[in-house]
């Protein structure tokens, strides 16, 4: 792969965060928009001070496909006015799956509702809040697409949202045993300050794994020390 060059690739990605079911008479009734309250911990919780990005989640009653939420998302920026990015997915609360849509750059949090009626116009369905979720650890799984401009030896930054870098790794690693090795990765005194998650593409019948990386201003360098220590662990 050349330097320089985007690459867009379709994939997912894994992670853990703490959610928090909104409470706001600005939201549509009767319905659970999840809050990153704490998101890419494994870096802010390190550094103080700094501005958290918002990172919603709209749940959703049943299903929904990757399809449906990829129309529906491009339908609705035609004529939404703001700026949003939309990503289909699955949160994991109390060990039940919820299909959600993941909203990112979001500018004001009073476009809540009229994105969520906009997705409503779009055939989407939302779940009724019957339970308080509320500074709860769950997983979070996205549907999405990447890309990555390589920046080194299998590695790449990610060109449509700063402060994201990826690497690949030579086998998949389960979260338990990833949320362990990041552990050990991070006893090193100089790779303290970042948060990881496992991610993953497909190219010519083959799975890509990948592990994020997210720090502000994260380049080459830092990454590279990062894939060195997972790399030499997992060995």
């Amino acid at each position: 792969m050349e330097t320089g060059t985007v690459y867009e690739k379709f994939g997912g990605l894994l992670k853990e965060e703490t959610l928090t079911c909104i409470d706001n008479s600005l939201l549509m009734p009767n319905t659970c928009v999840l809050e990153s309250v704490n998101p890419f911990s494994g870096y802010y919780n390190e550094v103080t001070g700094a501005e958290k990005p918002l990172y919603l989640y709209l749940v959703l009653e049943g299903s929904c496909s990757f399809e449906k939420t990829l129309r529906a998302a491009a339908n609705i920026k035609k004529n939404f006015g703001f700026p949003f990015d939309a990503a289909s997915g699955s949160v994991t609360l109390f060990g039940i799956h919820h299909p959600v849509i993941r909203i990112r750059n979001l500018q004001e949090f009073g476009h809540i509702a009229l994105l969520q009626q906009a997705f409503l116009d779009e055939g989407m369905q939302f779940i009724r809040k019957t339970r308080k979720v509320e500074q709860v650890e769950a997983q979070i799984h996205l549907t999405k697409f990447f890309y990555l401009e390589p920046i080194g030896e299998m590695m790449f930054i990610d060109k449509s949202q700063a402060h994201h870098g990826y690497f690949i790794i030579p086998r998949y690693v389960g979260w338990d045993d990833f949320r362990d090795l990041t552990r050990e990765v991070k006893f090193d005194a100089g790779l303290q300050i970042f948060d990881a998650a496992t991610a993953c593409y497909f190219e010519n019948h083959t799975i890509f794994e990948m592990v994020r990386i997210y720090r502000e201003n994260l380049n080459a360098e830092m990454l590279a020390a990062i894939r060195q220590r997972y790399l030499k662990l997992m060995r």
